[in-house]
């Protein structure tokens, strides 16, 4: 993996004010209700940059000003930086670590050390280039998950950390973020070697990835080839998948407008057991399950679905696809199981579960097919294996915090 030190942007908290209110959660994990929050609780907050309710000409203009009155400032010289998201799994205190770093582009269907494991919807990838056309900055890293790490650079991430971090904010949901820059030239020279054998999976950022790719071909196609210039780089968090990686989750199925007809249709696909209490207790259900199983609630009663026979759902998947791949119950829930009972349009992907519950309890009409996490490994043997998993299959969290550090693509 090719990755360079960078220097970073970041707010200036002197000038415009707290993190937790300039900073936002994952732009693609902002529901609607905390999208208004955030909008409302700075003039300077980083949403102004990504979706700016005058259009992106504002946006360009706004980070163009921010940047000449100091709300936005540029640390002086290149750097790597550590950065740690600390959170209680279960009640327990758990760390997720990684490396924020300017990773070289590679085309995503022919990658070298950086991997898809999703695939790229065009119109989301082209709203992210518009976004990076008008305000020329990784305002979020995409997030990577790696493998194969030069023990040297595993001892730096478990080193204890020598100065105060350069940024630090704790955010509405009590997760902490910290920052800290690795600028000493040993140290920059540990984690560009330690890189180099390193492995990686995107987890989360594959469209802005693929904007990246769009936006370093125009510039190609405007001012020539220069191997060294910012835009062929982008910014990624990489994070040791297995010593401080981040949770999988699944991300469920609300379908609406099931009538009897859907739901006779399924009974003849998957054997149906009523299962007592709500849809955690669904999923602590499935977890006991040898095999392919999904969950399902709905109009206040929960059962876990199992296929009468496996081959009838699996002859419904994609026949150029392996074994690992047509095994998965997010393949056998989005390409056998579902699209018998309704259309595409009526499903909704659903990571918050019990937002999902709750819009599933005022529709009657409504049922949310639960899934079981994928784990790990998974992702990254497919991924290596050049096999896509299905959209929306998996959430990674915690995510990096949107406009915590950011990286100026023409700098």
């Amino acid at each position: 993996m090719d990755a360079a030190p960078f220097r970073a942007v970041r707010y200036h908290p002197d000038v415009a004010g707290e993190l937790a209110t300039t900073t936002a959660p994952s732009y693609e994990e902002v529901e609607r209700f905390a999208y208004a929050s955030h909008r409302a609780s700075s003039p300077y907050t980083v949403l102004e940059l990504l979706s700016p309710a005058s259009g992106f000409a504002a946006a360009s203009d706004t980070f163009r000003r921010w940047l000449r009155t100091g709300v936005l400032l540029r640390d002086p010289q290149p750097a790597f930086y550590t950065y740690e998201e600390h959170e209680l799994r279960g009640g327990v205190p758990a760390v997720q670590r990684g490396v924020l770093a300017a990773v070289g582009l590679a085309a995503l269907d022919d990658p070298e050390d950086l991997l898809p494991h999703e695939g790229i919807d065009t119109d989301r990838a082209a709203a992210r280039l518009a976004r990076l056309e008008a305000v020329p900055l990784d305002v979020s890293p995409v997030f990577a998950l790696m493998v194969g790490l030069h023990h040297d650079l595993r001892s730096l991430l478990d080193r204890a950390p020598r100065q105060p971090p350069v940024v630090a904010v704790t955010d509405e949901a009590g997760v902490d973020h910290r920052v800290w820059r690795v600028d000493e030239p040993a140290d920059i020279a540990t984690v560009r070697e330690g890189l180099v054998g390193a492995t990686a999976v995107i987890a989360d950022g594959h469209h802005r990835y693929a904007a990246a790719l769009a936006f370093r071909d125009r510039q190609r196609a405007r001012r020539g080839l220069r191997p060294d210039a910012p835009w062929e780089r982008t910014l990624v968090y990489l994070v040791d998948a297995h010593a401080y990686g981040p949770r999988i989750l699944p991300i469920h199925r609300l379908v609406r407008g099931l009538d009897d007809r859907a739901l006779r249709r399924l009974e003849a696909d998957v054997a149906v057991t009523p299962q007592p209490g709500g849809p955690r207790d669904i999923l602590a259900a499935l977890e006991g399950i040898d095999g392919p199983a999904f969950g399902l609630w709905r109009q206040g009663r929960g059962a876990v679905l199992r296929p009468h026979t496996l081959d009838a759902l699996r002859s419904r998947l994609p026949a150029d696809m392996s074994d690992a791949w047509r095994d998965l119950d997010v393949a056998l829930l989005e390409h056998g199981l579902l699209p018998p009972l309704t259309s595409p349009d009526r499903i909704e992907t659903r990571s918050d579960l019990d937002a999902a519950t709750a819009d599933c309890a005022s529709d009657p009409t409504a049922g949310l097919f639960l899934l079981r996490p994928v784990d790990a490994d998974s992702v990254l043997d497919l991924a290596r294996s050049g096999e896509r998993m299905p959209a929306k299959a998996t959430s990674f969290v915690p995510k990096p915090r949107t406009g915590l550090v950011m990286r100026d693509v023409d700098d």
